[in-house]
């Protein structure tokens, strides 16, 4: 008897007679071939098993995609956008669905446990000519004048590179006749998709979906922003810039989100060139920081379940309100963090502030993006269990992702399990994680060469320890700063500004860095860390620009102050931010060398 193994089954052939075998052969090789083809079928259908919808919008400049093409990839699922740029499609964690339409660069977005909606925004693709080098002169004009390839605007310069194809109309001074009474009706009669409305400019088509009040254009004269621009004449006029992209009006946040007309004066280009002939002066202490930056605390908005809570006198009954309110926000994360907040800041209960986030956390408990923010809440309000609790079920939902035991190890240390944290910390690493790279490893290396240094002792780390030569990086920075995201899909620009008021900027987003989104979802992270130097020499300012995160809910960043890094005076103060308003430069964090941290 020979034994003989086809995929998952194992079949014994047994030597019969001959003239068995002859009549049997061919029903023999008929179920073998079933069987062979019903594994095939099995491995097949495993490898697609758990397919769940996800739907969304696709979009360019804010205006719907008709026919943009949504696949699964290396699957036939595969499915167009309708008039609306909805669409629909199935598929399962891991896998990659791609959206391509001419002339757009594609967008691919790797499938994860929470995904349910992808609201897709696509840009223009660029030709790259590679290490091809045309060399040109300048171009010119229709008056020899050279081009310039930069805009001015009272927010910083806007390079016309980065601004799409016919998004952007320059008018010299000397192109500019009198027709009508105005500049505006001057311009209307130029630029033909300039509208008028009750004395302000609409730029056509409509580039806002949100509020229309918000597609209205601006006015950009001479540094200065208007609504309603003051009367000028016509003769005054060096050049107009009529900026109608979305991507050209950034800097302005939603004020620019109807589109930007820069408007620029003989007499501020005279004053311009006077000033050149005379010197320029140094910029370092410019407070070029300032410019489109609101304060963190100004974009937040009152939600009206809050309203409802500000009429009403006394905790208890404020939460008893809270209660009856829940029934219609039982599947609103946000409603929960708010109303905790709400008591924290607002009523000084911290008692019944958690209250409500640990009723989150049980309605919410298969929910890995909310369990985040929730447990981001418990580590700001300094409540050190329970954000151990809700670490611990986070490698529980999620044990493929490097960011749960990291994450859980960190929360160990802030609770002062230090043993626990150095073993959760060694599980990472027999988890096939690394360290000494970008992103999380960075991280890892910190935390643990700070348990190494200062804790060692505590944490029963014995000195033939599985990880050798640690040793503290960047220990003489003034501050170590740690952010970590709650979902993974969340696009954002955070900008460093130095005490010479020169920024430095880290850009979340799938257009400018897709390949660490993907390496973020394929390993299973969302934090990065900075070092910041030289705080005794003046303030450090961070801003942040949000720009969404594919669905209609807000983003949680968490932000960690380290102060005194890797020292026996080390502090530490924990900042969580709700992101919700897109395209406004918000001020986080001002930082000095004074102890304690002060918002904008």
């Amino acid at each position: 008897m020979k034994q003989l193994q086809l995929g998952a089954i194992t079949m014994y052939n047994i030597d019969f007679d001959s003239k068995v075998i002859f009549k049997k052969h061919f029903v023999f090789k008929l179920l073998l071939f079933i069987m062979i083809l019903g594994n095939y079928a099995i491995a097949f259908g495993q490898s697609r098993s758990n397919l769940k919808e996800i739907s969304g919008y696709v979009t360019y400049n804010d205006s719907p995609i008709e026919n943009v093409k949504v696949i699964v990839k290396n699957t036939d699922a595969r499915t167009t956008t309708n008039k609306k740029g909805y669409y629909k499609i199935k598929a399962a964690d891991k896998e990659v669905i791609q959206f391509s339409s001419v002339g757009m660069k594609p967008v691919e977005i790797i499938v994860e446990d929470v995904t349910k909606r992808l609201d897709i925004t696509m840009v223009d693709e660029l030709n790259e000519l590679g290490e091809v080098v045309l060399k040109t002169n300048k171009k010119k004009n229709r008056y020899g004048e050279e081009e310039e390839s930069m805009i001015t605007t009272s927010y910083g310069k806007i390079d016309k590179k980065s601004v799409s194809y016919g998004r952007i109309k320059k008018i010299r001074g000397k192109e500019l006749t009198v027709q009508g009474t105005s500049l505006i009706e001057t311009l209307s009669g130029i630029v033909k998709y300039l509208g008028i409305e009750n004395g302000r400019v609409r730029i056509v088509p409509n580039l806002s979906l949100a509020n229309p009040e918000e597609s209205l254009a601006i006015w950009d004269i001479d540094g200065t922003v208007y609504e309603y621009p003051p009367n000028l004449a016509v003769g005054d006029i060096d050049k107009v810039t009529v900026i109608k992209s979305v991507s050209g009006t950034t800097k302005y946040g939603m004020r620019g989100s109807g589109g930007v007309i820069v408007v620029r004066t003989k007499g501020a280009k005279a004053k311009k060139q006077k000033k050149g002939k005379k010197g320029r002066k140094k910029k370092g202490n410019q407070n070029n920081y300032g410019n489109g930056t609101v304060p963190y605390t100004a974009v937040k908005s009152k939600t009206p379940y809050l309203a409802i809570l500000d009429t009403i006198s006394g905790n208890e009954k404020i939460y008893e309100s809270y209660q009856g309110l829940s029934v219609n926000y039982s599947e609103t994360p946000g409603f929960y963090l708010d109303v905790s907040e709400y008591f924290k800041t607002v009523k000084n209960n911290d008692s019944l502030s958690v209250k409500v986030l640990s009723e989150a956390q049980d309605i919410f408990k298969k929910d890995p993006e909310t369990l985040k923010a929730i447990a981001y809440a418990y580590q700001e309000r300094g409540v050190s269990q329970k954000a151990v609790d809700v670490y611990t079920r986070l490698v529980e939902l999620r044990p493929s992702y490097a960011q749960s035991y990291r994450d859980l190890a960190n929360a160990y240390i802030e609770n002062k399990q230090y043993k626990k944290a150095w073993n959760m910390y060694l599980q990472y690493l027999r988890k096939g994680n690394y360290i000494l790279e970008e992103g999380i490893e960075k991280i890892v290396y910190s935390e643990m060469a700070y348990l190494y240094a200062l804790k060692r002792g505590a944490a029963g780390i014995i000195e033939n320890a599985e990880i050798k030569g640690l040793g503290l990086q960047n220990s003489k920075s003034d501050i170590r700063l740690v952010f970590e995201w709650n979902t993974s899909e969340a696009e954002f620009a955070i900008e460093f500004v130095d005490p010479q008021s020169r920024a430095f900027n880290f850009e979340h987003s799938q257009e400018k860095d897709g390949n660490r989104i993907k390496d973020e979802k394929l390993r299973g992270y969302s934090s990065n860390e900075f070092y910041l130097y030289d705080l005794t020499t003046g303030n450090w300012f961070i801003n942040i620009t949000y720009f969404g995160n594919k669905k209609n809910t807000p983003s949680y960043v968490k932000a960690s102050v380290y102060r005194n890094w890797g020292k026996i005076n080390q502090t530490k103060e924990i900042k969580l931010f709700k992101l919700k308003r897109q395209n406004y430069k918000m001020g986080l964090l001002k930082l000095n060398s004074k102890l304690s941290n002060s918002d904008y």
